[in-house]
C-alpha cells in the first residue's frame, strides 16, 4: 500500500460520504448530520444488499437493527480510510475490530465476499468512470492492509498467511455474479 493509494481512497470516499464541513453552528451541523445520515444509509443498503446476495451464509452475522449497522460501518470505514497514512493511530482501533469480529463469529473466509460486496458497491455508487481500475487497485490495497490488521489480530495461529490479501486482490474478479448457467454459453 502506498500513500498514493491512500490519497485516492480519501477522494473518491469524499464523493459518496461529506465531509465535515467546517463550522459549529447548530444549523451547520443538524445540515452535515442528516446527509451524512443518508450518504451512510445509501452505501450501508447497497453493501449489505450485495453481500447477501452474493453470501447469504453471513446475514446470521447480523441480528441487530441494520439502520444502526449502516451508520456504524459506514463511520468506520470513513474513519479507518482516512487514518490510513496514519496508521499509529488507529492500529489498535483495526485490532480490536479483528476480535470483535471474529468473536460475533466473523470467519477469514468471511472478509472475501465483504471486500467484493464494497468494492461492488463503491462501483455502483461511483460509476465505471470514476471507479476505475486505477481507484479499485487503490481501495484494493488499503482494504487488504485493513483487512490483514484484522485478521492477524483475531487469528494469530494464521499470522503470517497471505490469505487476506489474496482475498482482496481476488475481490475484484467477483464483484459481477456468475452467468446464470455456464452450460448457456456455448
Amino acid at each position: 500500500m502506498k500513500n498514493e493509494d491512500v490519497e485516492i481512497v480519501k477522494r473518491t470516499l469524499a464523493r459518496i460520504i461529506p465531509p465535515r464541513p467546517e463550522g459549529n453552528s447548530e444549523l451547520i451541523l443538524q445540515r452535515y448530520t442528516k446527509a451524512l445520515y443518508e450518504a451512510n444509509k445509501v452505501l450501508g443498503d447497497l453493501f449489505y444488499a450485495r453481500l447477501f446476495e452474493i453470501a447469504p451464509e453471513t446475514r446470521e452475522l447480523f441480528k441487530g437493527d441494520m439502520e444502526a449497522q449502516n451508520q456504524k460501518f459506514v463511520n468506520m470505514l470513513v474513519l479507518l480510510t482516512r487514518s490510513m497514512n496514519r496508521l499509529h493511530d488507529t492500529l489498535n482501533t483495526m485490532q480490536e475490530l479483528g476480535v470483535i469480529h471474529m468473536k460475533a463469529g466473523v470467519k477469514i473466509t468471511d472478509y472475501q465476499p465483504f471486500l467484493s460486496a464494497l468494492l461492488w458497491s463503491l462501483r455502483q455508487k461511483l460509476g465505471e468512470e470514476d471507479f476505475n481500475d486505477n481507484v479499485a487497485k487503490a481501495w484494493i490495497a488499503v482494504l487488504s492492509r485493513i483487512a490483514g490488521i484484522m485478521v492477524n489480530a483475531a487469528y494469530p495461529e494464521a499470522r503470517g498467511i497471505t490469505q487476506a490479501e489474496e482475498t482482496a486482490n481476488n475481490a475484484t474478479a467477483a464483484e459481477e455474479p456468475p452467468p446464470a448457467s455456464a452450460s448457456n454459453d456455448a
